[in-house]
């Protein structure tokens, strides 16, 4: 199946649905916490130096979303999602997979 008719699948749809959305939940993880210590260093709680290392830290964080998003292939990517099984569950329950995915089983 060439690839433009694979993004046409219910499966890529909800692969990509899945991908769209735990993107969208790891990069607020990341950037929420430093929005935060803005808003401190801007109310004078913070120094500049706290900011500095605020945002090294988050740069690394940065990078780690990076490899998994962008580096990660589409497959590895997709069953990774799933071993965040707290957020997967939630997720999962609004989006139920089509049939042809399987997904990670988990030991209850």
């Amino acid at each position: 199946m060439s690839r433009r008719k694979r993004r046409e699948t219910v499966e890529w749809k909800w692969e990509q649905a899945l991908i769209d959305d735990y993107y969208d939940h790891r990069w607020r993880q990341v950037l929420s916490p430093l929005c935060e210590q803005f808003k401190r260093w801007e109310a004078g709680e913070l120094t500049h130096e706290d900011m500095d290392h605020a945002i090294h830290e988050t740069h690394k964080q940065n990078q780690t979303l990076y490899h998994l998003f962008v580096v990660e292939d589409r497959r590895s990517l997709v069953g990774l999602i799933q071993v965040d099984r707290a957020w997967f569950r939630t997720w999962v329950a609004d989006n139920p997979p089509p049939s042809g995915i399987e997904l990670v089983p988990y030991p209850d």
